[in-house]
């Protein structure tokens, strides 16, 4: 696209999920690396807005719900909108920019009323994409290099110079691993690798019996964070890991954006849309014997427990090595 025809502001509507909402940054930074000069807002919700500020690509970020977020979308004169939710009430908000080209997603507006909030419709498939890549192409712009995200600039507890971050967390049951087995990782970490543990978590509903079950089963001392984090905070924490750990989850995609080395177990979701796309990442899934290397978007899903202990304490031992400082 010439200079002229780049759009000088430009519209992000994202309202779905935090780990959606996170895998949208590399879409930003592709935005921004096509046009260096553009304003770039993005609406995101509540629970995001101090999160979206880490995406070094954004000018500005806009609250859902908000009435100023409503009086921005009408009267802001955007030259392009992207919806990159898909639902009746995103479409809502794209239509009400009344910007210049308002783009969404096929998948979501055949044979709906929303797709007359579009002027364009992109056709990406939700099914043989990455989430990722199925965002990247909303904006039609290669994705760019380096981190998607900045280290956020916040006070954080005290923390190891170096360290590994324990993340154990998520939001389904089927997607927890066990914890004597977490325990077995944590205890290389420090005894035989010399390495601080630090956890993180929410402390609270599924978590909470899993994370009390852990810290009973510990022999080794670790840094607990859990339920001392806000969402920032444990972003921060992560950004500044020497290693990141845990299950298909938020706090690993934020690893995945920071780009730091990380273990990411999977079992009954599916790596092809989820897993981290960033070169220092290994992603075990159940079923397999080794690290992932391919694949396919309708893999069927494993129990957590057909991942063993020692294929995670390899994969560490691997990033260990290649990543020493």
């Amino acid at each position: 696209m010439n200079a002229e025809a780049s759009p000088k502001r430009i519209l992000l509507v994202q309202l779905k999920r935090i780990g959606d909402s996170i895998l949208t940054a590399p879409a930003v930074a592709a935005l921004r690396q096509a046009h260096p000069e553009a304003e770039i807002v993005a609406v995101v919700p509540k629970a995001v807005e101090d999160l979206a500020e880490c995406m070094p690509g954004l000018t500005q970020v806009l609250a859902w719900p908000g009435v100023g977020t409503v009086a921005s979308l009408v009267f802001g004169e955007w030259d392009l909108t992207l919806d990159f939710t898909g639902t009746d009430r995103s479409a809502l908000l794209s239509w009400m920019s009344r910007a210049k080209a308002c783009r969404g997603y096929a998948k979501f507006s055949s044979d709906h009323w929303r797709s007359r909030a579009y002027t364009e419709l992109c056709e990406a498939s939700v099914r043989e994409l990455h989430t990722v890549d199925f965002h990247l192409a909303l904006t039609g712009c290669p994705i760019a290099a380096g981190p998607a995200m900045l280290e956020p600039a916040i006070d954080l507890p005290a923390l190891p110079e170096r360290f590994a971050l324990v993340h154990i967390g998520t939001a389904r049951e089927e997607k927890f691993w066990p914890v004597e087995r977490w325990l077995g990782v944590i205890h290389h970490l420090v005894k035989e690798k010399h390495l601080p543990v630090v956890l993180t978590g929410t402390n609270a509903g599924l978590e909470r019996p899993h994370l009390d079950a852990l810290r009973a089963g510990l022999e080794v001392s670790v840094t607990d964070l859990t339920g001392q984090l806000s969402l920032l905070q444990t972003a921060g924490v992560i950004a500044r890991s020497s290693l990141a750990l845990g299950v298909d989850s938020m706090a690993m995609h934020l690893a995945a954006m920071f780009q730091r080395p990380q273990v990411v177990l999977f079992g009954p979701t599916n790596p092809h849309h989820w897993r981290p796309m960033q070169p220092r990442a290994i992603t075990l899934a159940a079923g397999h014997a080794g690290p992932l290397l391919t694949t396919e978007p309708k893999a069927k899903g494993f129990p957590m427990e057909l991942i063993s202990t020692q294929q995670v304490i390899d994969a560490m031992d691997t990033l260990l090595r290649s990543n020493p400082d």
